[in-house]
């Protein structure tokens, strides 16, 4: 089973901390890592020895997670594969009606509630980094849903299909920006 390294950039805020952990709660196969002093380099000899397909980071901005970036782990090192842009973090504790996720196997990108470009941007931007597929293997596996909100600044929300409550973080994607031959590693 192919994992995610979700990390932060060095000296992470608490609230940042706190964003990290309700990712690793509601993503399948994903470690957190406390990076601590780790270089790029550290992280992508981690990421392989772990059989990490990639690694999350989340940089902040004013003690508030302001992007999230995708790495792919080679021989090499890192190679930066796309950034996403996000505000109007929401922490599961924040957010009523919501619930921790237990035991999820699945989660979901539902393709035929993608209509617009900006929501398709963010889709084509989660789908390889949380290894999505169209719908869950059996409707009796717990699962979450990743669902891209509509408008200019979709809204992603984590969502178990059992309950259909909220379960995961919730934020607001501005802007991604792609990297077709891998930015450099900074």
């Amino acid at each position: 089973m192919s994992k995610v390294i979700i990390t932060s950039s060095r000296e992470p805020s608490r609230r940042t901390r706190s964003f990290i952990k309700d990712l690793v709660k509601a993503i399948p196969n994903s470690l957190r890592f406390n990076r601590g002093k780790a270089t790029l380099d550290d992280l992508a000899s981690i990421a392989r020895r772990n059989e990490a397909h990639a690694v999350m980071m989340i940089l902040e901005k004013k003690g508030n997670p302001s992007a999230i970036v995708h790495y792919e782990p080679t021989e090499e090192g890192l190679v930066k594969k796309a950034l996403m842009k996000i505000t109007g973090v929401k922490l599961l504790r924040e957010m009523r009606g919501g619930q921790t996720p237990y035991n999820i196997k699945t989660i979901v990108l539902n393709p035929q509630k993608i209509t617009e470009r900006t929501q398709l941007e963010v889709a084509n931007f989660l789908a390889p980094l949380l290894k999505t597929v169209p719908k869950p293997p059996d409707p009796l596996t717990p699962a979450i849903e990743v669902s891209v909100g509509t408008g200019e600044e979709p809204t992603v929300r984590f969502i178990c299909l059992q309950t259909q409550r909220v379960c995961g973080p919730q934020f607001k994607a501005l802007k991604v920006i792609n990297y077709p031959r891998g930015g450099r590693n900074d």
